[in-house]
């Protein structure tokens, strides 16, 4: 008799919390050691023991007390990038439109959270052109396809297995040695749909008289699934830098062209991965499809085919370069307002600590009614940057350790979880799984401030019945919107 298959379960490596000695921080241990430092320099003049013991209780309470949600030392950085956000890129932004357009449609505006970003057209496979986004500060390309695969959710277990071991696959050929791909996402839109288009069919397929209980019925039925039926588009992107080219042939004479090739494989790779995992891959999007695609992120209720509103272009389709970015910016400390939509972004601080199922992540996905897009970051890590890594970490969580033993702590059982999870990461890459970088930002979108504080709240619970938590990104909201967007602005920062 055959054994029973043990369905597999998915885990989430814990946040790392070591900090730099004892469990704190950089910035905690230099709080904390230059208050002491003073501290002991008063006592040393002859200044009372109760003055003295100011500077350290002040650098003391500055790193371990909470306000507002978060740690008082890191309020320092928020103020300071608030101020330097009004300062420098300013909180409300305009777009100039000019006298007489130009006939070639120009470059398309962007705000300063955009700055160096330009949407162009490279050469692919021959004759053939792809979009992409060309960020000329961090010198890298970015090239975009959609992606749509089986309904997941009412896969078997053993075939969502596979598709999962399938985009694990693609992630993996692009964590090697002299890489030229940076990072990867997934972003998905998800916007209450309606069902206005299989209502339209429904009246112009009608034959004979309709019986008039079972019509009222059936419009019944749909009135109540219309409140909940949501569209999804996945939009896949990949990137590549300039750096990476190394002494590559043809990178010191045509470094542009170089790289724009070197998308192109990538891109091709990235097509044949996907669809050998089973997944629908189309062919990489044009110049127009990602303009089109950026109009959509900005404003994705007047975007909708099904909408009225909005302006002249989107209601008929007509989205060029001169009008595929927003028209108006402003922001604001909790959330971001762009031309005629709200959204406000968080990021992923935790994913769920106990083993999940691998469709763990569909009541989240499926959007509660509200417009949201989550779009998340992986960064490939060759394996020789990973071993580094990891060797550095058990190095540093056994001289903790052992710190702690000798001043007579304890070892708690978090240490020891992210003991054990480092051997386990150092058992999986011997094993020739390769370890990426990840972070995942999620956007909410709404018409109005309070609609947008509602929905808000709903994503929350979403997250939390999800074993996620969300964490808002205040005084960096269009920077983190920005990230959001489908156009290789990955945030290096929060890649964890």
């Amino acid at each position: 008799m055959a054994a029973e298959r043990e369905d597999r379960v998915y885990r989430f490596d814990p946040a790392d919390a070591s900090g730099v000695f004892l469990g704190l921080g950089l910035i905690q241990c230099a709080l904390v050691g230059g208050g002491l430092v003073i501290s002991v320099a008063a006592l040393t003049q002859g200044v009372p023991l109760p003055l003295a013991a100011v500077p350290l209780a002040l650098g003391a309470a500055a790193s371990f007390t909470r306000l507002g949600g978060y740690a008082a030392w890191e309020w320092l950085p928020l103020i300071g990038g608030w101020t330097w956000m009004r300062v420098g890129r300013g909180r409300r932004w305009f777009a100039r439109l000019p006298l007489v357009p130009d006939a070639d449609g120009g470059p398309t505006p962007l705000p300063p959270c955009l700055a160096g970003l330009s949407i162009i057209e490279v050469p692919w496979r021959g004759r053939q052109r792809l979009g992409a986004v060309r960020d000329a500060e961090r010198h890298t390309l970015t090239a975009a396809t959609t992606v749509a695969g089986p309904q997941f959710v009412v896969q078997s277990r053993p075939d969502q297995e596979r598709l999962l071991a399938g985009w694990g696959d693609i992630l993996n050929q692009f964590a090697v040695e002299r890489g030229v791909v940076t990072h990867l996402a997934w972003s998905d839109l998800a916007a209450p749909s309606g069902l206005d288009e299989h209502r339209s069919w429904l009246a112009g397929a009608r034959h004979g008289e309709a019986h008039r209980e079972a019509s009222a019925s059936y419009q019944e039925l749909l009135a109540g699934a219309a409140r909940v039926a949501t569209a999804h588009e996945v939009i896949v992107t990949i990137t590549v830098a300039r750096d990476r080219l190394g002494r590559r042939s043809g990178a010191a004479s045509d470094p542009d062209g170089q790289l724009a090739r070197a998308l192109g494989s990538s891109m091709d790779a990235l097509l044949r991965g996907a669809r050998t995992a089973g997944l629908t891959a189309g062919d990489p999007l044009t110049a127009t499809e990602i303009q089109r695609a950026l109009r959509t992120r900005i404003d994705p209720a007047a975007s909708r085919p099904t909408e009225r509103g909005g302006r002249l272009v989107e209601r008929l389709g007509l989205v060029t370069a001169a009008n595929a970015g927003p028209m108006a910016l402003e922001a604001a400390w909790r959330h971001l307002r762009v031309d005629g939509a709200y959204h406000r972004t968080y990021q992923v601080s935790y994913w769920p600590r106990l083993p999940v199922a691998p469709a763990w992540l569909e009541p989240f996905l499926a959007g509660g009614g509200v417009t949201r897009a989550m779009t998340v970051l992986f960064c490939p890590v060759s394996a020789y940057q990973s071993r580094r890594k990891i060797e550095r970490d058990l190095v540093k969580l056994e001289s903790d350790a052992a710190t702690k033993e000798d001043k007579g702590r304890r070892v708690d059982a978090r240490h020891r979880r992210a003991t054990q999870s480092l051997l386990d990461r150092e058992q999986e890459l011997v094993a020739g799984f390769a370890e990426m970088g990840y972070t995942a930002l999620v956007t909410v979108c709404a018409r109005t401030e309070d609609e947008l504080d509602e929905h808000a709240e709903i994503v929350e619970q979403l997250a939390r019945e999800a074993g996620m938590e969300l964490r808002c990104l205040d005084g960096r909201q269009d920077l983190a919107w920005a990230a959001a967007l489908p156009l290789g602005l990955a945030p290096r920062n929060l890649l964890t």
